[in-house]
């Protein structure tokens, strides 16, 4: 897709929130996907606010299903994207947050527990590391698994539970609920060769479906009960929020190219055109089209007479939108939240863009349906982020990520154990490396 010069942006958040930012003035968000690279360059301004200076948008080659197949292709993906963002940004971009996905991607449940220390029973930040540490300990040791975040759900203090921050409470004895989001040791390695072969340092990793949710999800969407449905290239991401926690998120292995690759043998057409076919035509409503209307690859500048059933079409885009569907409600039932959001479901993503998609998933998930279309920054976003959001959901969320990190606006989220995968990667490559 090449780079995507937009007009520059301004968005404002509170000075104190950049006091803590260990990058400086500039923070760099890339996120690889299946079949495109993003990136976006932003710049932290005298009077507290963020400017975005440039984004760009490169095909991937290289990835499947979110992991690395080809470490080269990759890089070469990667440093034209970089290139192209600092050209589109001025700025040499060094370093970046990273958006990582993908089949590898598990999540569990594992509880914690520890005495309170203080004497008088006071709850502080040590003893919520220390418990959130002792929940990391409880888990199997999985050589080939690491730790990407740990996220606390709810804590208890003695028999008092549903308790989102216990510090300054008292108490004797203090447990988590917390979550675990990690992933293939192999496939992080391979990101963080990746990225070092194209010249950049990692600030910190970030599973994609969480940065999305930083910059799409509102506070009362997150407390009221919300899924995002995230359908990527590749793959399709998504977390499930409720009283304002993180209470589920996954990978699904199904994604728009597949949508693509169905048109392409259903209509016996190369995958080029059914990719254009599926932009210009596409629409997941069979029942909207008579019988007899039909468009003409002609229509498309292309040199081909061939003509097709629009209703055929929907009938292929249809088929596997529930495919993907029926995978967000094994989910939710899951978890027994089956038609139990009152927030609804939240769909970002290219194939979000496809019409009458809100229509087909309300009926497939029973749930309140809509295209997430508003940035949901710590400010009042102006209309330049709102036109970034489609293309660059993960990007964004991933600005926002580091944002609220250096904040402390983000108390839910412990990755102090992640903090150190990308050193520790490094020494596993250092075997490798000559």
């Amino acid at each position: 897709m090449g780079v995507q010069n937009v007009e520059r942006t301004t968005f404002y958040i509170p000075q104190a929130t950049f006091n803590l930012l260990h990058m400086g003035h500039i923070i760099t968000a890339i996120d690889i996907g299946t079949t495109a690279i993003s990136a976006i360059v932003a710049e932290k301004q005298k009077d507290g606010g963020i400017r975005v200076l440039g984004v760009a948008q490169s095909p991937t080659f290289g990835m499947r299903k979110g992991t690395v197949a080809d470490i080269d292709e990759v890089v070469a993906s990667l440093k034209k994207c970089v290139e192209d963002a600092s050209k589109s940004s001025g700025v040499r971009v060094r370093r970046a947050v990273v958006g990582v996905s993908g089949t590898h991607i598990h999540t569990s449940h594992v509880r914690g527990v520890v005495a309170i220390s203080r004497a008088d029973g006071e709850i502080v930040h040590e003893d919520v590391q220390r418990v959130i540490q002792a929940a990391e300990n409880s888990m199997p040791k999985n050589p080939n698994r690491e730790i990407i975040h740990i996220v606390p759900r709810e804590y208890t203090i003695d028999s008092e539970d549903g308790i989102k921050d216990p510090v300054g409470m008292s108490g004797i004895r203090l447990e988590v609920d917390a979550m675990v989001v990690d992933g293939s040791k192999s496939s992080l390695k391979a990101i963080v060769k990746c990225i070092e072969g194209a010249g950049l340092e990692i600030d910190d990793f970030v599973f994609s479906s969480l940065a999305s949710a930083e910059a799409v999800l509102s506070r009362r969407q997150k407390e009221l009960g919300v899924m995002l449905l995230d359908i990527g290239g590749g793959t399709s991401d998504f977390s499930v929020w409720e009283e304002g926690r993180l209470i589920h998120a996954g990978v699904f292995s199904v994604g728009g190219t597949h949508i693509t690759h169905d048109i392409a043998v259903g209509l016996q057409v190369h995958v080029d055109m059914a990719e254009k076919i599926k932009l210009e035509f596409g629409h997941s409503l069979p029942e909207t089209f008579s019988k007899k209307e039909t468009i003409k690859l002609a229509d498309l500048g292309l040199n081909d007479q061939s003509v097709f059933l629009k209703r055929h079409i929907a009938e292929i885009i249809e088929a596997r939108l529930k495919d993907i569907l029926e995978l967000a409600a094994k989910e939710l039932k899951r978890i027994d939240r089956s038609g139990l959001l009152p927030a609804g479901v939240v769909l970002i993503g290219g194939a979000s863009r496809i019409p009458g998609i809100e229509e087909i998933a309300k009926k497939e998930l029973k749930l309140p349906i809509e295209v997430g279309k508003t940035v949901n920054l710590p400010h009042e976003a102006d209309k330049g982020l709102q036109e970034l959001l489609f293309a660059y959901p993960v990007a964004l969320g991933l600005i926002a990520w580091q944002v609220n990190k250096a904040s402390g606006d983000n108390p839910y989220f412990y990755n102090a154990t992640f903090t150190l995968v990308a050193s520790k990667v490094k020494n596993w490559l250092r075997v490798f490396i000559p």
